[in-house]
């Protein structure tokens, strides 16, 4: 069981995710690579919501490789040339994952990302503890 740290001494967080997540112990841990809006056939998904979208859906694809799912994520980077695509990201958050739960999370608006077209990509790291080692 995954559990969200929001220590009362510091400044809640002002969107939806958490300063820090613990992980019990002997849990299997699952890095995903940067993930960007590219569709399974390799076609690039058209602006910043619709490329969202597509990582989003990428990722859990991922997730579910390794057996897991969007409640085993402990935290999220997110990288974007545009900053107003950061109410997507919120939007995203909130239809994929359950209401309460909030992983850690950066977002990082940079002036470019590795292909010209991309405008955001996300890093995932997810934690399960279920025997399985």
């Amino acid at each position: 069981m995954l559990k969200t740290l929001v220590p009362s001494n510091i400044a809640p967080p002002n969107g939806v995710y958490s300063h820090g997540v613990e992980v019990p112990a002997n849990a299997r841990w699952l890095y995903t690579a940067g993930q960007a809006g590219v569709r399974p056939d390799g076609s690039l998904a058209e602006g910043f919501e619709a490329q969202h979208e597509q990582i989003w859906h990428n990722t859990l694809s991922i997730l579910a490789a390794a057996g897991m799912g969007p409640e085993n994520i402990v935290r999220l980077n997110v990288y974007s040339t545009d900053p107003e695509g950061l109410q997507f990201v919120r939007e995203h958050r909130k239809k994929f994952l359950k209401p309460g739960h909030v992983p850690a999370s950066t977002w990082v608006v940079v002036s470019k990302l590795a292909n010209p077209g991309w405008l955001v990509e996300m890093e995932t790291v997810a934690a399960k503890a279920d025997g399985r080692v």
